[in-house]
């Protein structure tokens, strides 16, 4: 049998991120400014929390505290009643100290390469020579409460950082399949 290809025009997509990662001043254009307004999609939070997740064990458990996530649920949701729609989602942001990356896996982040990590430059002078990446693997589930009352919006990202956030989304969960690549 062969693989499942993905549900959107793969050639598309990624001349999409080529396009705007090879920009050349995508860092200076990454956030819209100051961080306010309404919650949004693609906002940097600061909410110093551990993952919760379920061990291998089959137990809930927790894992790794950071200080940093990236909101990843849709603005539309965030803004509806709480009756209406509850939760949200949220991706920890790992974050690298200059020099911690060698400089090909730093390209490499830079040009969102990878399917599963999407790399966030640093948003503030108090970070400034700090890398971040954020997890599409590890998704957190978040009562729009406490992203309403206890996390602090860092930064927004601009409209260009928010089209390759999507398509880095959309490339991270529409991607091919490979449920029958033989494995060895």
């Amino acid at each position: 049998m062969e693989r499942w290809p993905p549900v959107y025009d793969a050639s598309d997509l990624a001349a999409t991120i080529r396009e705007i990662s090879d920009r050349g001043q995508l860092n200076q254009q990454f956030f819209s400014g100051e961080p306010a307004g309404r919650l949004c999609q693609g906002d940097v939070i600061r909410l110093p929390s551990s993952i919760p997740l379920i061990h291998e064990d089959g137990q809930p458990a927790i894992s790794d505290e950071f200080t940093y996530w990236m909101v990843i649920g849709n603005t539309c949701d965030i803004d509806r009643e709480l009756a209406d729609v509850t939760w949200s989602q949220i991706v920890p942001l790992t974050e690298f100290e200059a020099g911690e990356l060698e400089d090909e896996e730093l390209a490499s982040l830079r040009r969102y390469r990878y399917s599963r990590r999407f790399y966030v430059p640093a948003w503030s002078p108090h970070i400034s020579g700090r890398h971040y990446v954020a997890d599409f693997l590890r998704p957190v589930t978040i009562h729009k409460n406490a992203l309403h009352r206890v996390a602090e919006v860092e930064t927004k990202l601009s409209y260009i950082a928010w089209i390759l956030l999507h398509s880095c989304l959309v490339r991270f969960l529409a991607r091919d399949d490979g449920r029958f690549d033989v494995h060895a």
